[in-house]
């Protein structure tokens, strides 16, 4: 298709596609959205940018969607909130071709509805690299219902859900795409590939462990041990983690190997994981193990809380780790 679409036009799309709730009285359209929440809301911004988060050369319009919603709901998802409304603000390049951008619109629609959220509203600019800043807005009946990370205290288990270092293992094989390790076939290749491409938020299993008693909670966006580390200082606790319990993800051995660094210190400091790592009081794991399993996701304890210092201290079979450095947007 030509390009030419106008913001307006582009607007409209949007309006069309976005899916609502009951709670958005008035969208897409106006001035601003009327919303009728009830209860207790939480509010986070995220953004994607073309260079940084994803390459346009190597995503489809639909993954760069799929990557900000998820990078946003993710943040809802470690606070146990109901996903609610979304605001999209697009910095557009100019020149970008109409089918491009109604492959993105209906990418945000369809992320936004996979994960019962509704598409409230936003803003269009010009400018000279692609992004994707998104607003999103959690729900829950009482204030006391969202999980914090500042609720863990010592002695507690601290569990994983889901598996670890896909995430970077799927960055180092786009960017080294001539080297595949043994052992990574087609198939490996596109699960690891799409799990920094088009990234999934454990929406469902943040809520499972919210409702069985989760006193800490943190997603896993700037890798496992940096992530912790933020939950130790919010807590005042110290964290102990075994290494040797992280459940590694399909594949990251052959591209660790390959990338010359022990897999388990790969996964630690893999970013953009997205799944969560949580403090629970000890009778509630069992019940917590049970209820994310149903999610269809897993949880693993790979260490515990401990009086002390509020760092991170990994160890492997008994043997303390180096410190292992996390992502950081101004380093």
């Amino acid at each position: 298709m030509k390009p030419g679409m106008t913001e307006f036009e582009l607007i409209d799309l949007l309006r069309q596609r976005a899916p609502g709730s009951e709670r958005l009285r008035t969208g897409i359209g106006d001035d601003a959205a009327i919303s009728v929440p009830g209860g207790a809301t939480a509010t986070t911004v995220d953004a994607v940018v073309d260079g940084v988060h994803f390459r346009s050369q190597t995503s489809t319009p639909e993954q760069i969607a799929q990557k900000a919603i998820a990078t946003a709901l993710s943040d809802l998802a470690a606070m146990a909130a109901q996903p609610g409304e979304i605001y999209v603000s697009a910095g557009l390049v100019r020149g970008s071709d109409d089918e491009f951008l109604e492959r993105l619109v209906r990418g945000l629609a369809r992320s936004a509805d996979r994960y019962g959220a509704a598409l409230a509203g936003g803003d269009t600019v010009a400018s000279p690299v692609l992004f994707l800043s998104i607003t999103a807005v959690g729900h829950a009946p009482a204030e006391r219902d969202f999980v914090s990370r500042s609720g863990a205290g010592p002695g507690e288990p601290v569990a994983v859900t889901g598996r670890i270092g896909g995430a970077r293992a799927g960055l180092w094989l786009l960017e080294h795409g001539e080297r595949r390790p043994a052992g990574i076939d087609q198939t490996a290749w596109r699960e690891l590939a799409d799990r920094q491409l088009a990234p999934e938020p454990q929406v469902e299993a943040g809520a499972a462990l919210g409702r069985a008693g989760a006193s800490a909670m943190i997603d896993v966006s700037d890798g496992l041990v940096a992530d912790l580390g933020h939950l130790a200082r919010a807590s005042g606790v110290g964290i102990e983690i075994e290494a040797s319990r992280l459940p590694l993800a399909a594949g990251v051995g052959p591209v660790a190997d390959a990338a010359g660094i022990d897999p388990v210190v790969f996964a630690l400091g893999s970013g953009e994981e997205y799944e969560l790592a949580a403090a629970l009081p000890e009778p509630s794991l069992e019940g917590a193990a049970a209820a994310v399993g149903e999610c269809g996701s897993g949880l693993t304890v790979i260490g515990r809380t401990a009086s002390g210092p509020a760092v991170v201290e990994v160890s492997r079979d008994g043997r303390p780790l180096p410190p292992v450095p996390g992502h950081d947007h101004l380093a």
